[in-house]
């Protein structure tokens, strides 16, 4: 294992999430759902604020994953698109797709700001 590798026990059962490859997480009632880039994703039995809790606890940063608004934790190195008019996130994937996801604007305008300040 490498030091983007989550790893989350729960249930008598492990679940190894590689954070190199995430393109996003998607809160799911207290689930979260995990999209890699290569267009797999699967559930993990963990709500968004702890995965949140338990990237920030990780020795090495992750700037690169930010969460946005309630629902997502997006992986910045894969965006490549913010429409504030469309009020949706624009990441790309391993396969030239882009994947839309919806964030409300002022999320949107704060990230903007963000990224803009750099």
């Amino acid at each position: 294992m490498n030091d983007e590798t989550l790893r989350l026990c729960a249930h008598d059962e492990l679940y190894i999430i590689d954070l190199s490859k995430v393109l996003y997480l998607q809160a799911d009632d207290h689930y979260t759902q995990v999209y890699y880039a290569s267009g797999s994703h699967f559930m993990v039995p963990y709500g968004l604020a702890r995965l949140e809790e338990l990237i920030s606890e990780m020795p090495e940063s992750r700037p690169h994953l930010l969460r946005l608004g309630r629902k997502y934790i997006v992986n910045l190195r894969r965006l490549f698109r913010i429409s504030t008019a469309r009020e949706t996130l624009f990441l790309s994937d391993d396969h030239g797709e882009h994947i839309a996801i919806h964030v409300s604007k002022p999320v949107l305008r704060s990230l903007i700001d963000m990224i803009r300040k750099g």
